[in-house]
């Protein structure tokens, strides 16, 4: 759509663009079988598919806002990265707000996982974690 992700969110935020940005995605993930053995990467997948083995992968906001500012996508400009922090921390509060409204279910509740693994400054991800704790899962 040629927006930032700042963009994307303000236009889903908006009360006409509901339907489309979250409840036809919700009913898409919804609609998902166990058995198709994906991995959805969605801030609702623990509220779409609650059975499933539930991994969120956490990030201090410093390091974060600093993978953001680094990546430097096209469509993002910060001044600074203070300016990547706050916009980060704006779009993670209105996230949250919009999905309690939209569902009654808060997203930073990590009661919601199954498992948190800190991803710090570690890319890739080791994987071995979250292999260890699907096993356990599937016991």
């Amino acid at each position: 759509m040629g927006l930032n992700i700042l963009e994307f969110d303000e236009l889903g935020n908006k009360p006409e663009n509901v339907r489309e940005f979250d409840l036809k995605y919700e009913e898409y993930q919804k609609s998902l079988s166990l058995d198709d053995k994906i991995v959805l990467d969605a801030r609702l997948g623990f509220y779409c598919q609650p059975k499933s083995f539930k991994v969120f992968l956490d990030v201090d906001d410093n390091v974060g806002a600093q993978r953001i500012r680094d990546n430097k996508r096209p469509t993002d400009y910060y001044a600074s990265m203070e300016e990547v922090l706050e916009k980060t921390k704006e779009r993670s509060q209105e996230n949250r707000i919009r999905r309690q409204k939209l569902y009654g279910v808060d997203i930073a509740d990590m009661s919601n996982f199954n498992l948190i693994v800190t991803t710090g400054k570690t890319v890739p991800i080791e994987v071995d974690e979250i292999i260890e704790g699907f096993t356990k899962f599937q016991k």
